[in-house]
């Protein structure tokens, strides 16, 4: 019998270079271990992940929202309800949801022929989520209060897979911090049921994952599934520019002074080393796009990233280039880590304290964290880049040794989910 595996990314559309760098790893790996598997990916966008994972397929993420906003049929009325009668209205709206999912797709068709647009079918979604044998979450932070509002979604979708009795696993995970009471909830009721469950990061994740009941044979930390990419494209030796990567986003809770803080201290260190600065961009969302925050922070618009950086492959070659990194975003960190660079990593949000916190234990020595909520002065900034400079010879090894160890657990994280099918023979 051929395998047939859906992976939920948590990021849709290939436009940021980490999650989509996560993604590649986890399908190649997955065809590694079921080399006939049928593999589907949600996506708003096929025509990206042909490009990126030729052997992978996609599964319409517009009929997976559509089925998943059923669960609001009637939110707008608990909105105008007295207070402490919409919590039994919704619990009712949540048992015909998932136990009658045909009735609140009902809603769904209405709308799509009111508004005349297509409507992908919620149905069909999820008739090929019960015909799998296995999902995989792929990478991506989502799960915590910075993005309760796709976590919460997601969860419900693993609750739906679980109730089917097929088996999910997660890889490359970021998890918390979460709190808001209904996202906290959801994941005490799922996250324990998973199979396994692979972290970025044991500083804060393992002991969270432990509080809501996740039994700890069940939780690996292997740190990001990217390493593997950068790792083995790593340069012999290191480079003579200082990368800049900022991403300015509510997640993040950075803004216009955030570049104003920024942009001479960065000119200052980079005069006084004699080298220059080096966009590195990840995400390329309109919403968040680290090209335009880059571009400000140089008073000026940096090269089309259509001709600059394509695929992940891009970006980690790019900060190949560089001795130092100063990154506002995760996989900044991550693709130089790798690659034995020394990361200054910027902090705005509790949300990014957590990653980059996370990040900092998984390879001792490489990065130094800014806390820009705190006062930091140019020369602080300055600082910062000069120590990572000069530590840049003697920290590579001690990195590229943390970042084999790394890939050598996230592979042994994907062993143990080919042995929960020890009959599949994947004829």
């Amino acid at each position: 019998m051929t395998m047939h595996i859906v992976v939920e990314p948590g990021s849709y559309g290939c436009h940021n270079m980490g999650d989509v760098a996560m993604m590649q790893v986890a399908v190649v790996r997955l065809n590694e271990l079921w080399p006939h598997a049928r593999i589907e990916v949600v996506t708003d966008c096929s025509e990206r992940l042909s490009h990126f994972c030729p052997s992978a397929t996609s599964l319409s993420v517009e009929a997976r929202n559509d089925w998943l906003s059923g669960q609001s049929l009637i939110s707008n009325l608990c909105r105008k309800l007295p207070i402490g009668i919409p919590t039994p209205i919704q619990k009712l709206e949540r048992l015909l949801w998932s136990r009658f999912p045909e009735v609140t797709e009902l809603e769904v068709t209405l709308k799509a022929a009111i508004l005349r647009r297509p409507h992908p079918s919620p149905s069909s979604f999820r008739k090929r989520l019960t015909e799998a044998d296995l999902m995989v979450m792929s990478g991506a932070g989502i799960l915590n209060d910075a993005f309760a509002d796709s976590a919460c979604p997601l969860l419900d979708e693993l609750e739906f897979v679980l109730r089917a009795g097929i088996p999910v696993v997660a890889f490359g995970r970021g998890i918390g911090p979460i709190t808001e009471p209904v996202l906290l909830a959801k994941a005490r009721a799922v996250l324990p049921r998973l199979k396994l469950i692979g972290l970025r990061e044991g500083r804060a994740g393992f002991t969270f994952l432990r509080s809501l009941g996740v039994p700890k044979e069940r939780i690996f930390v292997t740190g990001d599934d990217a390493i593997e990419l950068a790792y083995t494209r790593r340069p012999d030796s290191p480079g003579s520019l200082v990368g800049i990567n900022l991403r300015l986003a509510n997640y993040a809770e950075t803004d216009e002074n955030t570049i104003g803080m920024l942009r001479e201290p960065l000119q200052l260190a980079v005069q006084a080393l004699n080298s220059s600065l080096l966009p590195v961009p990840i995400s390329f969302h309109k919403s968040d796009s680290d090209v335009v925050s880059i571009g400000r922070i140089l008073n000026s618009a940096i090269h089309d990233p259509q001709t600059e950086v394509k695929c992940p492959e891009d970006v980690i070659r790019l900060i190949g280039l560089c001795r130092v990194v100063v990154t506002g975003s995760y996989h900044g960190g991550v693709f130089a880590l790798a690659q034995g660079i020394p990361v200054v990593a910027l902090i705005h949000s509790s949300y990014y304290e957590h990653k980059f916190t996370g990040l900092q234990e998984q390879f001792p020595g490489g990065c130094r964290i800014l806390d820009l909520r705190r006062p930091v002065t140019s020369g602080d900034i300055q600082h910062a880049i000069h120590d990572a400079w000069k530590s840049a010879d003697t920290i590579r090894g001690p990195l590229l040794t943390s970042a084999a160890r790394q890939v050598e657990l996230s592979r042994a994280a994907y062993q143990s989910a080919r042995s929960l099918f020890p009959q599949e023979s994947d004829s």
